[in-house]
């Protein structure tokens, strides 16, 4: 009988130990979980930061970048329109292609 008492205690304790390393298991499942929501969450809110920033930062480059092309375009044509038309030696030249005499 006491050999029953024994065996009937010692299974308690696993009983227990069990029901402890579940609800051990169970806690830590928690927290994982709640760790990686946590760092979803800042890295979502990381990420949509940087883009933000890299689109501003795309826009201000993009309006220098037309900016500078302007200003390139309008020197060109500046320089275009100071210099003398020719038109005699340019009615040659054209003259000259279509005669077939490059």
């Amino acid at each position: 009988m006491e050999e029953q008492d024994v065996l009937r205690h010692l299974l308690e304790v696993e009983a227990e130990a069990t029901a402890l390393v579940d609800d051990a298991q169970a806690e830590a499942d928690h927290r994982i979980a709640e760790g990686e929501k946590h760092n979803r969450a800042r890295f979502e809110e990381q990420h949509s930061r940087l883009i933000t920033e890299l689109e501003q930062r795309s826009a201000q480059a993009l309006t220098r970048l037309k900016e500078d092309a302007q200003r390139e375009l309008d020197a060109y044509r500046a320089g275009l329109e100071i210099l003398p038309l020719d038109l005699g030696a340019f009615g040659r030249t054209v003259d000259g292609f279509l005669r077939g005499k490059r």
